[in-house]
């Protein structure tokens, strides 16, 4: 078929769809495999302890049948005057479709309702569609770090991201 023919079949349609966003529950642990291997899954469990202790927060989303199709974190134990937004995943297979937005707004509101005024996170330097929602959400480049997180077999993997802030009282 050529590229033409293609075209010709496309159609602009717009669908809506009823999301949940709350927080994480220790069921959730089980639908969360397509986010990473069972090292990420670690740490989506020590995520959920720290929300027992009020040191980190977490969001789900999940459609309306309950899949869970995002998750993320803040962590508050870096700095007591921002809140790090962190472990954001989106499943691959909706990404690009606004749920990465959802997702930080929604950890966006955490870190406001702690009485904090600025967010931040890191992201790889080899993940520039990633960059790209964070620049236009409003963050800026304020750094770099090393970062790094176990890996599968006992390794551990390590990568430079860059980190990025928004002030949460700014519009964008």
């Amino acid at each position: 078929m050529s590229t033409s023919e293609t075209d010709t079949w496309r159609t602009s349609q717009l669908v809506e769809l009823s999301l949940t966003v709350r927080a994480l529950e220790p069921e959730d642990l089980t639908d969360l495999g397509w986010s990473g291997g069972p090292e990420h899954l670690t740490a989506i469990a020590e995520v959920l302890q720290g929300c027992w202790s009020g040191d980190t927060e977490s969001v789900v989303i999940a459609l309306p049948n309950g899949r869970l199709v995002a998750f993320g974190a803040v962590n508050f134990r870096r700095s007591p005057d921002y809140g790090e937004l962190w472990m954001l995943s989106v499943h691959e297979t909706l990404q690009s479709l606004g749920l990465g937005t959802v997702l930080i707004r929604a950890l966006e509101a955490r870190v406001r309702d702690r009485g904090l005024h600025r967010a931040q996170l890191g992201v790889e330097h080899d993940n520039p569609r990633a960059y790209r929602l964070y620049r236009a959400l409003g963050y800026r480049d304020c750094g770099s770090r090393v970062e790094h997180w176990p890996a599968a077999g006992g390794n551990t993997y390590v990568t430079v991201c860059t980190v990025m802030e928004h002030r949460l009282t700014d519009t964008v």
